[in-house]
């Protein structure tokens, strides 16, 4: 069974493929992806999408891939030089996987594509019916194992769809084939848009989901980080009417990006990055972004990404330091560890910094706890140390460092079964942990790590 490696750790990788957003090459967007290229310096886009005709690969529903049209825009980027990812699959049409059921004819459809392109950047993007399809599932990892044994260099990225809590069961137990399959995946992507209902702040949602996905993906992979994942929303309006990502929102997830050292920024899609002929509102086009904005703005946001040049993230499961932190201190009279900007925090873990004790609500790195308070901000301040909680009065909360395995402390409201590690827990579940109660979202057996307060995509607070 193979384990996780992950691969696009040279320069080249973490630079010209750090930020590669999506074009879609069956629209008439090839002017814009030229303007990407030249104006704003992008070096790398994802050409989408490559389906399936049977065994035959076709770009969109009837391009064949030695189209000429589709072709040229391909060679004109790469002549302007801008890298190429391929990407198959989509939420139309029918990915190769599905469309052609014997691996070996498989394999030879995707390597067809490699030779055509001269390419070492594959996506997969699997979505709708396709990620609860088993047989596509495991066929199309076995074909990319093969293509990995055959293509040396070969870089594959994955992309599904998640929840703002991170991936459902359907995407983890896709990530999960992967292993079984012995396929090696260099990169999760993770399509941060269309979650089914209003939000509020499409950027607070897309930190949350990925959040979500570094603690899924370390349950498949427990050397998993951030430089492993890629963040992909649609810009401008989605396709749910209450979901908007606005230029903030592009410069907020790019900051906790380039914060957390997370490998690869996109978005859906080039073409749309553009203000509509007629002004914002109405729905999702697919030749712009329906909202107020400057053309190719995003592009130009996205281009600030440093794909994967700071700390890898993930959970290190060492002791926080002890020492003074290079960004201010603890102050004086506290007793929990400094936060450092350098050591990883699982929820629940204490520090403080700057006379204050704060408790982690998730996993967070490089998060100042001062600057992130509040709703889907990771820290929760406890208040002056020596003193109650915010606003006087209350009991100090309990001192202690991330360690990885489970934290003392009460059981919650005595209501529920206190949780515990290694017992099968089924969706609806409910459990007392830490001093609060959790309701499980998704089935599977608990492992020491995976406490209620550090997998929001397995675990609902319920207070």
């Amino acid at each position: 069974m193979a384990a996780f490696i992950y691969t696009a750790n040279s320069a080249s990788a973490a630079t010209t493929y750090g930020v590669a957003p999506y074009v879609d090459m069956s629209a008439n967007s090839s002017g814009m992806l030229d303007s990407a290229i030249t104006q704003t310096g992008l070096k790398s886009y994802t050409a989408a999408f490559v389906i399936g005709s049977g065994c035959t690969p076709i770009w969109g529903d009837s391009l064949d891939i030695n189209s000429s049209t589709t072709n040229a825009k391909i060679a004109k980027a790469e002549s302007e030089g801008a890298k190429t990812i391929i990407s198959f699959g989509g939420a139309g049409g029918t990915e190769l996987a599905q469309s052609c059921t014997d691996t070996a004819s498989l394999t030879a459809a995707y390597q067809s594509v490699i030779d055509k392109y001269h390419v070492d950047h594959l996506d997969f993007d699997v979505e709708g019916a396709a990620i609860a399809d088993p047989g596509s599932i495991n066929r199309r990892y076995q074909a990319i194992k093969t293509l990995e044994a055959n293509n040396a260099g070969l870089n594959v990225s994955v992309t599904i769809p998640v929840l703002q809590s991170g991936p459902d069961g359907n995407g983890t137990a896709f990530l999960q084939a992967a292993r079984n399959n012995g396929a090696r995946v260099d990169l999760v992507n993770i399509m941060t848009m269309d979650y089914g209902g209003a939000v509020a702040d499409m950027g607070a949602a897309a930190i949350s989901a990925a959040r979500g996905t570094l603690t899924a993906a370390q349950g498949v992979w427990p050397s998993f980080g951030y430089a492993s994942m890629g963040i992909t929303p649609m810009i401008g309006q989605n396709d749910q009417a209450g979901e908007i990502f606005t230029t903030t929102d592009a410069r907020n997830v790019v900051n906790f990006a380039n914060s957390n050292g997370v490998g690869r920024l996109a978005f859906w899609s080039v073409g749309r990055d553009q203000p509509c002929p007629g002004g914002a509102g109405g729905g999702a086009s697919p030749n712009c972004s329906s909202i107020a904005q400057n053309t190719l703005e995003f592009t130009s946001i996205f281009n600030g990404g440093t794909g994967g040049g700071g700390p890898t993230g993930g959970p290190t499961g060492g002791p926080s330091p002890t020492g003074p932190s290079p960004t201010g201190g603890s102050g004086g009279g506290c007793t929990a560890p400094a936060w450092s900007a350098a050591t990883a925090y699982n929820g629940g873990a204490v520090v403080s910094f700057n006379g204050h004790q704060y408790t982690a609500k998730w996993w967070t790195q490089g998060e100042q706890p001062d600057l992130n308070l509040g709703d889907g901000k990771p820290w929760s301040d406890n208040g002056a140390c020596g003193g109650g909680g915010p606003g006087g009065g209350g009991t100090p909360a309990p001192t202690g460092s991330p360690t990885g395995g489970p934290t003392p402390g009460p059981t919650g409201s005595a209501q529920y079964p206190a949780w515990q590690a290694n017992h099968a827990y089924a969706a609806g579940d409910l459990v007392s942990y830490g001093g609060h109660d959790y309701r499980c979202v998704q089935p599977h057996t608990s492992m020491t790590g995976w406490e209620p307060p550090n997998v929001p995509a397995l675990w609902q607070a319920l207070n």
